[in-house]
Formats: C-alpha cells, sequence, structure tokens
C-alpha cells in the first residue's frame, strides 16, 4: 500500500482502495454460492418455525376448548334444574362432530382443524355428578407436518385436557 506524508499526517493513497473490475466480477460468482448455500437453509428455518407455530396454536385451542366443554359439563351435574339436562356420569368417547351434545358450537374454537379429527373424551373420575365431583375432558389430534417430509419430526399427538369440579 502506498502512503503519501502530508504535514507529517500519513494517510493511505485513495487509489490502492479501488477494486479492479476482474476482482468484481469473481465476487459476484461468490456471492451466488454463498446465496446457494444460506437461501435454502433460511427458508428450512422459516417453514420449520411455521410448522411449529401452527402446532403451537392447536395445542392452545385444544386446551381452550377441553376447558369451555368442561366448564359446560359442571353446570350439568344431578342437581342443574330440569331445563339445563345432566351429562354423565357415563363417559363419552368420539370426536368433536358425534360428540355435539357435549361440544355443542365450538367446533369454530379449533383453528385449522377438522373437527371429525379431534378425538374427543368425557369422564366422571368419581363415577358420580354431584357438586363437588370432578369431570375430565380431553381432547386430541395429530399434527402433520405443512411440508411431509422436509422435517425430522413427523406427525404428532397434540392434546388438551381440562379437569373441573362440578357446581350443580
Amino acid at each position: 500500500m502506498k502512503l503519501r506524508t502530508i504535514s507529517k499526517t500519513v494517510i493511505p493513497d485513495p487509489m490502492c482502495f479501488r477494486e479492479s473490475k476482474s476482482h468484481r466480477q469473481s465476487r459476484r460468482g461468490a456471492t451466488a454460492v454463498e446465496a446457494a448455500f444460506t437461501l435454502p437453509l433460511l427458508l428450512w428455518i422459516l417453514l420449520a418455525l411455521l410448522d411449529l407455530g401452527t402446532a403451537a396454536i392447536r395445542m392452545n385451542a385444544l386446551s381452550d376448548t377441553a376447558r369451555r366443554i368442561g366448564r359446560r359439563a359442571t353446570l350439568h351435574g344431578s342437581m342443574s334444574p330440569p331445563a339445563n339436562g345432566t351429562w354423565g356420569p357415563e363417559s363419552f368417547s368420539g370426536n368433536m362432530v358425534s360428540g355435539t351434545h357435549y361440544a355443542g358450537n365450538l367446533q369454530a374454537f379449533l383453528p385449522t382443524m377438522d373437527p371429525q379429527s379431534v378425538s374427543m373424551k368425557v369422564e366422571w373420575p368419581d363415577g358420580e355428578q354431584r357438586p363437588g365431583d370432578r369431570v375430565r375432558v380431553q381432547l386430541e389430534f395429530t399434527h402433520d407436518s405443512l411440508v411431509p417430509g422436509l422435517f425430522p419430526w413427523g406427525p404428532f399427538e397434540l392434546q388438551g385436557t381440562s379437569t373441573m369440579t362440578i357446581v350443580n
């Protein structure tokens, strides 16, 4: 590097910082190679975040819906008014469509999930539906990847459970 001296101050020669035309052309090739390696990795990470984010939303929706069904069941105990009707103590196993008596119109709270694919189990662990007894609601859904085969994880089970005490 050439240096010039001006009043005892050393500054670099601006001509030494200019790149030659051939150096710039070879750098374009390096940029293309770097992009070819990093772009697929970046897209894979973004798709993985989207997939796991969707799974998290589904899991939260399952938990919220199980809580809502449990809340409804606590109000349909043996002491509830005849207009409300009583639920249980027989266990129920089915899906959100076949269990409309329990699920009501809660399918809207399950975004991106087919209600037929959401299995539901409602049971009374204490064997009765008297005030102070418990009701347990369990919802399950199999989360399939948005892009099958792209991620190391396969389909996995999501579960939302709620156990509540019957009020009346």
